[in-house]
């Protein structure tokens, strides 16, 4: 059976990207269990998640460098096999030490494959479906974090985690056998023709502050806000994340090309998704606590509770392809501020027994809505701006959003554990008055539960913030589209060679190496500074307007090919 090669490439995608995005999350919520398992003291149980998830933000940047050195395929190989070896090493480890070697090469190879496979995936879809690529970012990707989710629900049920390693060697196998099908290395063959010299002091500065948000995270988790090293770490990360940005910002050729993220849409889309990811996990942890302190429920009844989960990835993944190029990235982040919200309100004041309907319901609600929050910032964030920034601006993008993800699942469980305290504490005082009307709820019982449900009203919050984002997303305009027809064509009329050789050339937009070319963008949108081969996308849109005033004749209406309207465009503004 013949595959084409946009679902090829899709299939390569989810292999390289998706068992590390899994891996994250499932361990993240076992490491009690590793803990155990190892009964080593030395290193806490979150060492090798953070380890994991530092190391691949770290190694973002160089996915599409290493891409135009060795080509598409060279780089897929070489990632999947660094993902592979990091999972034999894990599986077979016996310490922290031994799976925290593991987990860095593991965020070294999911690192170097999401920059060169995320845009090879859109663009690899015919023009007038590429909205079909949401599918797969959203289904696949997101889809593969909350994947973990259920993994990790399996795990703690069960004991048994290896498993784990074992499905993400074979899916690292089977990428690198079907890469020799759906890849080449024709990008090493092309000439550079900028020698521009390599971002040394951004390299650095990187180093330094992702250092920093290790060391912090790892003594946060050990000794909680009071300790000195905490509050040591947070400083210095402050101080080096503003000189990589003053750096990164006056660098021609920049790692982390901030610059390209710093007008409206494509900030408010970052915010959206990452404060979206942090209603997530907080819900997650009101909704999985509520469901673990019910004793209603069996094993098996929370196995397929959690089925729902995946339901929620179908019905984001199948909205956001519908929705995006109709609505907009600021409506489709309404929506699922709004959904988010809903499923917060109802556990904020859900008291007693609660059916598995309502979990399973809230769980296909609260995914979905994530779902969309994700699709709306993400490619909200992608598409704001010049099409040719694209590859730099999404480098920056995902940096800081992996590296804020990295942060959520610390902080959160230091902070349940200090909030679960102060209400065991308030919950004892009463106790004693309320023993005597015979009150039988245990103390930790009652104590989690308010927690929970405090959770359950940050994460609201949280949510209506995501819903003002949105709003201000939606009067920034609606901005590219992935999907559409070519240009003014009449039914039936067969594609020109020149039209042919457009798209051939938007899917070449992602293998420059070096950023130095990428038009500077006004507050508005207007690209300045531009080279006489490159035409502004407003100003260009704004011409095409003009040109598309054409008066209808009795037998036909006259249509204007995509190389007259760039040909007519160069001849207005006088570009030789």
């Amino acid at each position: 059976m013949k595959i084409e090669k946009h679902w090829g490439i899709s299939l390569l995608a989810i292999l390289a990207i998706g068992p590390g995005l899994m891996l994250n999350t499932a361990l993240n919520s076992i490491h009690e269990i590793l803990q155990k398992n190892f009964n080593n003291q030395s290193y806490i149980s979150i060492t090798p998640v953070l380890i994991g998830i530092i190391s691949f933000a770290f190694f973002i940047p160089f996915g599409p460098i290493l891409r135009h050195k060795l080509g598409e395929r060279r780089t897929y190989v070489l990632s999947m096999c660094m993902f592979l070896i990091g999972a034999i090493i894990s599986v077979t480890s016996t310490s922290f030490l031994g799976m925290g070697i593991g987990r860095f090469l593991q965020g070294i190879g999911t690192g170097l494959t999401l920059m060169m496979m995320i845009p090879m995936l859109v663009l690899s879809f015919p023009i007038s479906k590429r909205n079909l690529a949401l599918v797969i970012l959203i289904g696949g990707f997101y889809g593969s974090s909350v994947t973990g989710i259920f993994l990790g629900m399996l795990v703690n049920c069960y004991g048994h985690w290896k498993w784990l390693f074992y499905v993400a060697i074979a899916f690292s196998l089977l990428g690198i056998c079907l890469s020799y099908k759906f890849l080449t290395n024709n990008h090493s063959k092309q000439q550079q023709k900028n020698h521009l010299p390599f971002d040394i002091i951004g390299l650095t500065l990187m180093f330094i502050f992702t250092a920093f948000i290790a060391f912090t995270l790892l003594n946060l988790q050990k000794t909680g806000w009071t300790s000195t090293y905490v509050w040591i770490g947070i400083v210095g990360s402050i101080i080096f994340l503003c000189f990589l940005f003053i750096a990164e910002w006056h660098i021609k050729n920049p790692l982390i090309p901030f610059r390209l993220v710093i007008f409206p849409k494509p900030a408010l889309a970052i915010l959206i998704a990452i404060i979206g990811n942090i209603s997530m996990s907080l819900s997650l942890l009101s909704l999985q606590g509520l469901l673990k302190e019910s004793s209603n429920f069996s094993k098996g009844d929370i196995s397929l509770i959690y089925i729902g989960l995946f339901i929620g990835i179908a019905i984001a993944a199948v909205l956001s392809t519908i929705l995006y190029d109709k609505v907009g990235p600021g409506v489709l982040g309404i929506i699922g501020a709004i959904i988010i919200m809903g499923v917060n309100l109802q556990w904020i004041y859900s008291e007693g027994n609660v059916p598995a309907f309502l979990f399973v319901s809230s769980f296909v609600a609260l995914i979905a809505g994530v779902g969309l929050t994700v699709a709306a910032g993400l490619m909200g964030a992608a598409l704001g701006g010049p099409l040719p920034d694209l590859v730099p601006r999404m480098v920056t993008v995902q940096f800081i959003r992996v590296i804020i993800s990295a942060m959520i699942p610390v902080s959160s469980s230091v902070i349940l554990e200090k909030m679960y305290k102060d209400n065991l504490i308030k919950v004892s005082e009463g106790e004693q008055v309320a023993s005597k009307e015979n009150f039988t709820q245990s103390l930790h019982l009652k104590s989690e539960i308010i927690t929970y449900h405090t959770f359950s009203s940050f994460s609201c919050l949280l949510s209506f913030l995501v819903l003002c984002l949105s709003l201000l997303m939606f009067l920034t305009g609606k901005g590219h589209k992935l999907a559409h027809k070519p240009h003014d064509k009449p039914e039936g009329e067969k594609e020109s060679p020149n039209e042919k050789s457009n798209d051939k050339k938007l899917r070449e937009l992602d293998n420059h190496p070096s950023f130095e070319d990428s038009p500077k963008q006004s507050f508005f949108g207007v690209s300045e500074n531009l080279s006489p081969g490159i035409i502004g996308d407003i100003e260009y849109r704004r011409t095409l307007k003009k040109f598309q005033q054409v008066k209808k004749c009795s037998d036909k209406t006259l249509y204007m090919g995509d190389q007259e309207y760039r040909k007519a465009l160069k001849r207005f503004k006088n570009i030789e």
